[in-house]
């Protein structure tokens, strides 16, 4: 019984875990739109001058660190699963998908450190 339930379970596909994907989505999507709002009435109420000095100070914050790490690391992650999906449904031939997975991991992984690390080097620079 058991093999003939994993064998239904194989032929049906990859397609397992995805209402927790959704929810996962979701969540990430309205953290987005709260970290996004944040930051425009972060720099539209709270920094006078737009500036590098000014915003170097405003970033300096504990705060506005962590929450600028948070909205790029989910940016990121938001938008990797956003074009993992696209790959899925219009990529068909196994090696070309595996290759854009790859590359789309490769991008997400070094945009986010990139981002992460800019943003660490101007919050923990000396004054």
């Amino acid at each position: 019984m058991a093999n003939r339930v994993r064998g239904e379970r194989d032929i049906v596909g990859k397609g397992r875990g995805g209402a927790r994907d959704w929810i996962a989505v979701r969540l990430n999507s309205l953290a987005l739109i709260l970290l996004y709002a944040w930051l425009l009435v972060s720099l539209m109420l709270l920094l006078p001058d737009v500036n590098y000095a000014a915003a170097r100070e405003w970033l300096r914050h504990p705060l506005n660190a962590l929450m600028m790490i948070l909205l790029i690391g989910l940016s990121f992650w938001h938008s990797k699963y956003g074009l993992k999906e696209v790959i899925d449904d219009y990529v068909h031939s196994p090696f070309p998908q595996a290759a854009c997975i790859v590359a789309l991991n490769a991008f997400v992984l070094f945009g986010a450190g990139f981002g992460i690390w800019a943003v660490a080097r101007v919050a923990l620079a000396p004054a």
